[in-house]
Parts: C-alpha cells; structure tokens; sequence
C-alpha cells in the first residue's frame, strides 16, 4: 500500500513539474532545453508534446536559428552532455519511442552535426555523439555556437591543420571521405605555394593525392622515414585498408612511386615490401617551404611533453616514494648518466617499467606526469586497438612499431616513453603447446615484445590491471614494478578536496570515509559536478547531489555508504 502511495506521489510530483514546464516562459536557451527535456520524456516526441512545449521550442529556434525538431534533439543531447558516447537509442528510450524514430530524424542530426553543435564518432561497430565544450560555453552565454576555422595561409598552416584532421580521424569523428574533401579544400587555399604547385603538377586523384598528403604529414610531424602499413590504414575507415593501396605499394605500381615521390626503406641492403619513406626528391622540392628538420608540435602516435597538462596526482606513501624516484631517474642529466654506468657495467641500458593494479588508480596519468616533468613526449600504444591489425601481419606490425619508436629516438633530443596502455593483453602466461592460430599469434607477439624489451635503448612504461597473470619472463625484464593500490581514506579526501576546492574539509574527510571510490571515480565524479554547473548556471557544491553520484557511479550498485548520512 506504501509503494502505491509512493508511486502515485511521484506520479503526481512528474505531472507537477510538466505543467509548470509548460506554462512557464523561458528566459535563456539552456532554460528553454531544461523544459523541453522534462517534457519530451516518454512523449514520443508527438504533437502534444510539441504544442506543449512550443513556447519553449520557438525560443531556442529563433536564438540558434535550428529548426523546431532540432531544437528538440539538441536539447536531449545537451541534457547528457557529460557522457562523451551518447547513442540514439538513449534518445529514443528517454523519449518513450523507438529507436527507428529517431533514426528518421538523422537530416536533422546530420545539420546539428554540420553546424558542429555535434561531433558523431562512427565506427564498425556503433555511431555515437558527443557535445564539445565550446558549444555548452555558447549556450550557457546564451549565444547560438559559430564554429570558425583559421584560414590556411601557408604550407606549415596546411600541416598543422591536417593534424587536427587526423586526430579527429582517429577519434573515429572523420570519415575517410570527409577527410579528403577538407584535405583538398585546403590544397585549393594554398594553391600558390610551392608545396600545393609541384603537387598539382603531378597530376594524381584525389585518393594518391591524399596518400601522399598523409606519408608527407609522417614526416613533417615526426622525421618519419619508415611508415608501414599499419601507418596507412589510419586514414581508413575502420582501419581497412584497401587491398589496391596494398597492390600497388608491394609492386611499386603507385602512381607516388613513378613519380619518385616514394621509396622502400632500405634495411641491410635490402628493400622491405612493407615500409616505405619520401624520397629525397619529395623533401627538397615539395617541402622546401618548411624546415623538415625540426619536428613538429603534435604527431600522429606520440604526444608532446609541452602539451601536457599539469595535474596534481595524490598517492599513497609506498607509490610516491617510488614514483619520485623514478621522476628523478628519468630527469635528462640523471638518465644519461645512468645509462652509461649500466653500458659500462655490461648491463642493458634500457629502462622498461610497468604500473599495475586496479583501474581508475592513475597508472596512466602518472606516466603522463612523468613525460610532463621530465620534457619527454609519449609514443602511446593502445594495445586493444592495434590488436585488431595483428591477424596475418601480427609480427610484422609489432616489429615496425619497435622500428619506429627508435626512429623517434635517433630524431629526438630526448628519448620519449613508449608507453603500452592497458597492455593486459600481451603481459599475460604464455600458453605452451599452443594449437590454435590465434594461440600461436599472440605467443609470437609476446616474444618479439620480450626481444625488443632486452635491446631497448629508450624508456619503455606498461600499464595493467593484472595482479597475478604476469608471465615471468616479463617480470623479469621490468627493473621498475609499481603496484598501485585504491586511496586510503586520507588521500580520498585530499583527492576529493583537489578535485572540488570548494568542498569543506569535513565534507571531504566524510565523503572519503563513507565510500571507497578510487581515483578515476571521484574524477567523473568532479567531472559530472562540473557539467552540471555549466548546464544550471550554480557553482555551489551540493553535497547531497554529489552523496548520489558517488552511490551510483558503479554500474555494480554495490558501492553503498556503511552508515548513512
């Protein structure tokens, strides 16, 4: 009889809330977004619900020149603003309707998306979308968002801009279509500079265009001079490569080969069929307007120290100990001056470290500290990712990787981290008598990676949740072993104190003490506070909203506080 009650007091609270949601008059966008979400739950988005919410509707449309439906599917989005993968079926669940519903409204989502109030990820496997930030800042100043671009005045802007292309690219946010028609955009801007010049003259579609644009971008970025295929298939979709790329490379039958524009690397007097590099000629005549020595701002795969934003990490006393330690080891003066001792001691000078335990601990961001303090940018391996790229030419690619890495160092100053994230897949016991192909395949990867790990001459940091399924032949090879434990109760409360400065003392102490939360959780947790002060206009800290984030921040619900507040 309760519960009955109970439901009939929300039901009437609910209807409550849309009355007043319709009879109210909007004062600002985001206000106008808050009453139409409220009423388009479980509306089905029908005509009731837009004569209910015409008010509200025609105010956001004339202040953001949209449409009535796109103001609607705006505002649902901007209502999950906080996730970075929102999906339509998301949409369509809130809304009360199903998911081919909102599937035909994709015009409409495809002009917010043009007008780049969103930015969808599309992959093999799903189609997702996110809010950028810029677009809330817009809307909270209750301005409608302009996107603008710098114009491409040179051959250095053209590159600079080309990397943003990859790097929305890789975010799954370009398509391969969309990139060569931005790529050949910004050709058509440079058109009288050299690069753009002696690049027309050679006459090439838009596919060899691109192909080359993106080798040349490799190099521009990085000194690349040994990319393979796995490097290729980044400008993809999906990472698929088409077989005729692969054709014409191995037979040299490319139209930036006949133009000598492309060569094979050459290794041991003998040309590799799977990694190519720019010629000479390419260099000194298409890229004469740059200064191909110096390397880059950003690079494809590897990530600037200077980039890198300064981040006050709290550990426990046993992490930061160790954690300090290595700092100072990998400072410029200390590293060379150890890794001559050890060469003069016989001993590998090679630093190979891996930081292990639970998730959401730091283990990533540490290394990323570590680059930031030390100046040494990050050549990141996403383990999960490349694995995919394995099957067939599994050796091959893990080997290229290595040969990479240490093209970076003989062009650097300073020998960059190469960090594998989440490496769990390839640090785990080998299997013995291996039958399987995929079985073999993945023992193969494990001991090119053991191999490389015994002639490393650079910094090499794995991160993994593992805690006993560490095969001992990696073990072995890590001189640095850091073990990363969840925060005790006095780091969960400096942790939640530098992530909310406003939060009192006593707040934090009690939201530490009540919930064991690790670090990457109070982060999202910070994070969604944030959010939800930009959407409300209201720095303050409510604590209580914040006592139910912590409650359901684990899909496994099983984080509930030992004794209530």
């Amino acid at each position: 009889m309760r519960e009955l009650d109970l439901h009939k007091a929300k039901t009437a609270d609910k209807s409550k809330q849309k009355n007043e949601a319709k009879n109210a008059k909007p004062k600002s966008v985001l206000e106008s977004f808050e009453y139409i979400v409220e009423l388009a739950e479980d509306s089905n988005l029908d005509k009731e619900f837009l004569e209910k919410a015409s008010t509200h509707i025609k105010y956001a449309a004339r202040k953001l020149k949209l449409t009535a439906m796109q103001v609607v599917l705006l505002a649902m989005f901007v209502d999950r603003s906080e996730d970075s993968r929102i999906m339509i079926s998301e949409i369509a669940k809130y809304a009360g309707c199903r998911t081919t519903k909102i599937l035909r409204l994709s015009d409409d989502i495809d002009i917010l998306e043009s007008k780049h109030y969103l930015r969808a990820s599309r992959c093999r496997k799903s189609l997702s979308y996110r809010v950028p930030g810029a677009v809330l800042k817009s809307l909270r100043k209750n301005q409608p968002y302009i996107h603008e671009e710098e114009p491409v005045a040179d051959t250095q802007t053209f590159f600079d801009r080309f990397d943003k292309l990859m790097n929305e690219k890789d975010d799954d946010e370009l398509t391969h279509d969309s990139l060569m028609e931005q790529t050949m955009d910004m050709l058509v801007e440079i058109k009288d500079t050299k690069f753009a010049t002696e690049l027309c003259r050679c006459g090439f579609g838009d596919e060899d265009t691109l192909l080359f644009v993106f080798m040349a971008h490799l190099f521009v970025e990085n000194n690349d001079d040994n990319i393979g295929f796995h490097d290729i298939d980044d400008i993809f979709d999906d990472n698929e490569i088409p077989s005729w790329v692969k054709r014409e490379f191995r037979t040299r039958e490319s139209e930036l080969f006949e133009k000598e524009l492309v060569e094979n690397v050459n290794e041991d007097g003998m040309a590799r069929s799977d990694a190519f590099k720019l010629t000479d000629k390419a260099k000194e005549e298409l890229l004469c307007e740059l200064n191909i020595n110096e390397v880059g701002k950003s690079v494809k795969g590897l990530i600037k120290a200077e980039t890198l934003a300064e981040k006050n990490l709290i550990y426990n006393t046993s992490e930061c100990d160790q954690i300090t330690e290595l700092s100072s080891i990998l400072s410029e003066s200390r590293f060379s001056e150890v890794q001559s001792r050890l060469r003069t001691a016989g001993m590998r000078s090679g630093f190979c470290c891996i930081f292990y335990g639970a998730p959401g601990t730091g283990k990533t961001e540490t290394v990323y500290q570590l680059a930031r303090q030390t100046g040494r940018d990050i050549m990141r391996v996403d383990v999960d990712k490349i694995k995919s790229c394995w099957v067939g030419e599994s050796e091959k690619n893990i080997k290229a990787l290595f040969d990479r890495y240490r093209n970076i160092c003989k062009n650097s100053k300073l020998a960059p981290i190469l960090l594998f994230n989440e490496a769990d897949a390839v640090l785990g016991v080998r299997m013995e008598g291996a039958a399987r192909a995929i079985d073999k395949m993945e023992n193969s990867i494990q001991n090119i990676i053991l191999q490389e790990m015994e002639t490393l001459e650079g910094i090499m940091i794995a991160t993994t949740n593992l805690t006993t399924n560490l095969d001992k032949a990696f073990e072995r090879r890590f001189l640095y072993k850091i073990r990363f434990d969840k925060p005790s109760v006095e780091s969960r409360a400096k942790i939640w104190q530098t992530m909310l400065p406003d939060l009192s003392e006593h707040d934090a102490q009690t939201l530490a003490s009540q919930f064991d939360l690790s670090g990457g959780e109070i982060e999202n947790i910070a994070r969604k506070h944030s959010v939800n002060a930009i959407l409300k206009g209201n720095d303050s800290i409510d604590v209580h909203e914040i006592i139910n984030s912590c409650r359901y921040e684990r899909l496994s619900q099983n984080n509930r506080p030992k004794i209530g507040f």
